[in-house]
């Protein structure tokens, strides 16, 4: 089962259509705080999910330790974040939302969700349901083939 390589092909030209209209969208779109970029966004929705360490937060988010750190810190100077010590660890630091930076992922969310409902209004319920089914499918798969390629390197 599964697709063939033309298939396969049309996908990732597809996928990188997509990608390259998201990003040329997040420059155009109002900003939700006026000295956060749309990019720390995946970082505030991961700590949202469940606070964590950097290192936590960066396999979370797909990028690397150092970036990570980088827009903690940055994060934190807006007092959108904060560390607290790790209940597990007291030598470690859990990243947490403040109450403002919870408030601006609540309208990040809200927003993003209504443009995105604008953006979709022609699609039936279904239709959107479908998507949404789709890329939680894709993700699992790429963080499965993520995680090998991973595991691979680590073992060569």
């Amino acid at each position: 089962m599964g697709i063939d390589a033309d298939e396969g092909g049309k996908l990732v030209v597809d996928l990188s259509r997509v990608v390259k209209l998201l990003r040329a969208v997040n420059v155009s779109v109002p900003r939700f705080h006026e000295s956060l970029e749309p990019s720390a966004h995946p970082l505030l929705f991961a700590v949202h999910d469940e606070p964590a360490r950097v290192t936590g937060l960066a396999d979370r988010v797909h990028t690397d330790v150092s970036v990570v750190s980088r827009q903690v810190r940055h994060l934190e100077t807006l007092g959108l974040v904060t560390k607290v010590p790790d209940p597990d660890d007291g030598r470690a630091s859990l990243v947490t939302l403040t109450a403002e930076g919870s408030d601006l992922v609540t309208r990040v969310f809200d927003g993003r969700g209504q443009w995105m409902a604008e953006v979709l209004a022609d699609w039936t319920p279904e239709q959107a349901e479908s998507l949404t089914e789709g890329l939680t499918r894709l993700a699992e798969s790429l963080r499965a083939e993520l995680d090998s390629l991973t595991s691979a390197k680590e073992n060569s």
